[in-house]
């Protein structure tokens, strides 16, 4: 008993010693992503065209601002969703100030003496713009006004639009968190018609909105896997009661392992692994040692912790004992218990697996039917990675 007290010391070093390794590796195992960005389709009616142009645009903003264009909602992080409705002066898209609410109402949304003053000559179109609520709005000043302060000649006029149409339209844009549905950021841009202004203040707008958004750390990706599989090398020390205690400090193996993460907080692991075995038995003058080579089995239910960079999983289970040398009889069947930490290491983790396990039954030397009780401490060190990715929620 004095021996596993001992041992025990020894083993919660080494674990502390794990455990500072473990923090400094996650400092450098945190990898990040670009956040991926799903455009959905331009709702609401605009004049002909209209919603395919600001849909290219947005598109192309997000590609060429260098982030990740999801093909569907689900496997995308944020969304942008824009949407077309006539301008019809309304109070959202003014300033607050009551003061100066009448006059934009009465005489447009350009002030009568803007500065700079706008010009919209020789092929050039400027729009005027003003922040609200924190939001930007962007007006098209194209249109002929009197006593606007703006010269509207030479106006360029983009082909297939109708001369007639007078009216003006706002062109929403909303930022949205796919997994919580919050409205992230909202901005609009109020035209006449589209044409390279337009899609110069789109990127204006999407650049704004985008800047902000941090990049997504991957860990996630890394741990939400249906299936993982690792390797291990196996320090395998043991007690052996025959009747006096004797520990064996020199058994070495390998294991593989593979495991199935059927809820978030739990899995369901089979693995194999060989070990040595050696066993002295004393006698009057040196004792006798017997070496073998074990067939070892366990079946384990893990319980499956994700904090920060870590993964922490307690689990129990039961091992089936082979012998392949046949220098002994093992007990056929082991109950274990153990602690498994991971850190973040390339596209899987570094494991280490601290266990400890008992024999149910005692075992036996072939040679002289020498029976003897096993007490188990492992620890292995190993890489495991996951595959088969499960799909991202929205």
């Amino acid at each position: 008993m004095v021996c596993i007290i001992s041992f025990f010391c020894r083993i919660k070093k080494c674990l502390v010693l794990a455990f500072f390794l473990l923090s400094g590796l996650s400092l450098f195992a945190q990898n990040f992503r670009e956040a991926r960005i799903f455009v959905q389709p331009v709702d609401g009616t605009g004049m002909t065209g209209d919603n395919a142009f600001f849909y290219k645009q947005l598109t192309y903003e997000v590609v060429l601002q260098y982030y990740t264009l999801a093909r569907t909602r689900r496997s995308s992080d944020f969304i942008l969703r824009g949407s077309i409705a006539p301008y019809t002066g309304d109070e959202q898209f003014l300033i607050d100030n009551p003061s100066e609410e009448s006059e934009f109402v009465n005489t447009g949304p350009v002030p009568p003496r803007p500065i700079p003053r706008i010009r919209n000559t020789f092929g050039r179109r400027e729009f005027f713009s003003w922040e609200t609520n924190g939001e930007i709005v962007f007006f098209d000043t194209s249109s002929e006004d009197t006593g606007s302060g703006t010269e509207s000649e030479s106006i360029y006029i983009e082909e297939g639009i109708d001369d007639n149409y007078d009216g003006e339209n706002v062109f929403t844009l909303e930022l949205i968190n796919s997994i919580s549905g919050d409205v992230i950021a909202k901005q609009y841009i109020i035209y006449r018609f589209t044409d390279a202004a337009v899609g110069d203040f789109i990127s204006i707008i999407v650049y704004n909105m985008l800047t902000g958004i941090p990049d997504i750390e991957a860990d996630a990706d890394w741990r939400s896997n249906w299936l993982f599989a690792d390797v291990s090398a196996v320090w395998t020390p043991r007690v052996y009661t025959v009747p006096d205690q004797y520990i064996s400090w020199v058994n070495f193996g390998i294991g593989v392992s593979l495991e199935y993460n059927f809820l978030d907080f739990m899995s369901v692991g089979l693995g194999a692994q060989l070990v040595q075995d050696c066993i002295v038995i004393p006698d009057e003058e040196y004792g006798v040692e017997y070496r073998d080579l074990l067939l070892e089995i366990p079946l384990a239910i893990k319980f499956v912790f994700n904090p920060s960079q870590f993964t922490l999983q307690p689990y129990g289970g039961v091992s089936f004992n082979f012998s392949l040398m046949g220098t002994t009889k093992p007990s056929f069947l082991s109950w274990f218990a153990g602690f498994q930490f991971g850190v973040k290491a390339g596209p899987g983790m570094i494991i280490i697996d601290p266990c400890f396990s008992m024999d149910f039954f005692n075992s036996q030397i072939v040679e002289n039917s020498v029976e003897y009780q096993r007490y188990l401490f492992q620890i292995s060190l190993g890489y495991k990675f996951g595959f088969l990715t499960k799909r991202g929620r929205y």
